[in-house]
Formats: C-alpha cells, structure tokens, sequence
C-alpha cells in the first residue's frame, strides 16, 4: 500500500498538472521552465542541494556531485520530455544516489527543444561521454542513468556508442524512461486517467518540439524500437500508474531478448519518476537505494 506522503504527493502532481493550473502550448512550457525547482513546496518534496562544482562541456553547462573523489563515476541524463529539466531540478536526487552508491556523478544542461530538437540532445550527450574517458574515466568505472526522456536519451547514447565502436559504460539504470514516442503501450490508454503526472493529450505536442518531421519510431528517438545487443546490465524502475508503463516493460523484455542482463522493478500505486519525491517520499528514498544497490553489485 502506498504511504500518505506517497499520495499526497500523487495528488499534489494532478493539481498541479493535469486539472488546468499550468497552460498548454509555449506559454505553458515558458511557465514551467520559469517555475522549475521552485517554492517552498517543492524544496520540501525534491529536496534543494547544495550546487556542485560546476565547469563547461563544449558549450553545456555541467555539474560534479557526490563524492568528487571517487572513481567510479556516474554520467546522469535529466528528464523533462526533452523540453524541460536541468542540472538545478535533478542535484538534490542524483546527490544522494551518489551519497547511496558512495560514487561521484556529473549531470548536463543538455540542449532542449523546440530550439534545439533532436538530434542535439543526443550529440551533447556522447560529447559528454567522450569528456569523461578524456578526463580518464574507464568505461569499466563508468555508470550511467537517466530518468523519464534521460532514460531515452541513455538508451539513445548507448546506441551512438555502439555505432562509434566506443565502449559501453558498465551498466545503467533507468528511471520510468520514454522508450516509445509513439506512443504504441496499452497503458497509454488504459493508464491515461491513472496518471497523475503525464496528460496523454499533452504528448503530442512535446514530441512534435522534440522530433518534428521525424520518423518516430527511428531508434534513436523510440528506443524500444532498437535492436538493444552489446548493452551493459540494465535496471529499470517504473511505477504502476505510469501511462508509460509499457514503454519499461517490453523494453526489459526486449533486452532479455537480446541477451541483455535486465531486471525491471516495479513500484505499486507509485507515478512517472517518483524518485524525484525524495526527501518527501519514502518510496522514493528507497527506490534510489535500490538503484544504489544495483551499482555496487555492478562492481564486483
């Protein structure tokens, strides 16, 4: 059963997204990206970290967290349906993953749409790769994780990886990641009153910023679409009243297809990204311990 906290939170979410008090269009988007991380509501629900030390990317912002002294090192891809999202809404959860698996990780401003659409959040996010081997990160210390469109883009990298003969990272874990912006799963439908969070009439509309004139099912934009061979073990989180529920589900199903280690843990009555809640769900503290987990058995 899902704790009170849990569904205050869910309640919380469906005030705020999906009853009418955040606009559709680009205005709505502006007011979101002006409001991200903000109040004190949501310091109390997210959590509100101390910044990093910060440095430059090529042109991407970047941020190190946890423990900088660490070598094994994670590279984490925000979510935000790749039109919102940045280093300030994801460093209080990715710090204490870090602090969890005693790691050090460093999060990117990768380039959002609709002014930079596809494929520019997936160049930013190899160059990213590439800085860290420069740096001296060997894939075998290198982690990799992204939640919701970061679990796409993780997907999508891995892909680019493989295509550029570079090494995979030792593994990733992926939180409720957007594998199909076709939107193809049942639980698009059958979850669509479900969700607290994702308003399916919305989805559209992001995927049109982020891919327009786009084939939606090239792999790199849906990568439950990819054919997955050579990818490190996987760890995928999702909750039961995601309407992109399906999109974790047949992606770990097609990984095991694939020969690919996958294991996929499901979290009941919880919503899109619920690791997010950290400070304010427990459910969401211990999914992050639980990723932690994975990580550390990555190591032996």
């Amino acid at each position: 059963m899902a704790s009170i906290r849990s569904k205050i939170y869910s309640r919380l979410l469906r005030r705020a997204l999906r009853e009418g008090l955040l606009p559709g269009g680009k205005s709505g988007l502006a007011l979101a990206r002006s409001g991200e991380n903000q109040g004190p509501i949501l310091s109390m629900i997210m959590g509100k970290a101390q910044p990093g030390a910060t440095l430059k990317i090529g042109s991407m912002d970047a941020e190190w967290v946890g423990d900088l002294k660490a070598e094994r090192t994670l590279l984490y891809l925000h979510g935000g349906g790749y039109v919102l999202g940045s280093i300030d809404t994801h460093r209080s959860m990715v710090t204490r993953l870090c602090r969890f698996a005693g790691i050090r990780g460093l999060i990117v401003d990768y380039r959002l749409a609709p002014e930079n659409p596809f494929p520019a959040a997936i160049e930013d996010a190899e160059e990213a790769y590439d800085f860290l081997i420069e740096e001296g990160v060997t894939p075998e210390n290198m982690l990799l994780a992204g939640d919701s469109a970061g679990g796409g883009l993780s997907l999508a990298l891995m892909q680019k990886l493989r295509a550029h003969n570079k090494a995979q990272p030792k593994a990733a874990a992926l939180l409720s990641p957007w594998t199909d912006l076709t939107a193809s799963g049942l639980s698009h439908k059958e979850r669509a009153e479900r969700d607290p969070m994702i308003d399916m009439d919305r989805m559209p509309e992001a995927v049109d910023w982020y891919c327009p004139n786009q084939d939606k099912k090239n792999p790199l934009i849906s990568p439950l679409f990819a054919d997955l061979t050579g990818f490190p073990p996987l760890f995928v989180q999702v909750g039961t009243e995601e309407v992109l529920f399906d999109d974790s589900t047949r992606l770990v199903e097609n990984a095991k297809k694939a020969n690919v280690e996958a294991e996929l843990q499901v979290w009941q009555d919880m919503p899109h990204v619920h690791q997010i809640a950290h400070i304010f769900v427990p459910e969401a503290k211990a999914a992050l311990r639980d990723i932690a987990g994975f990580f550390k058995r990555q190591a032996v």
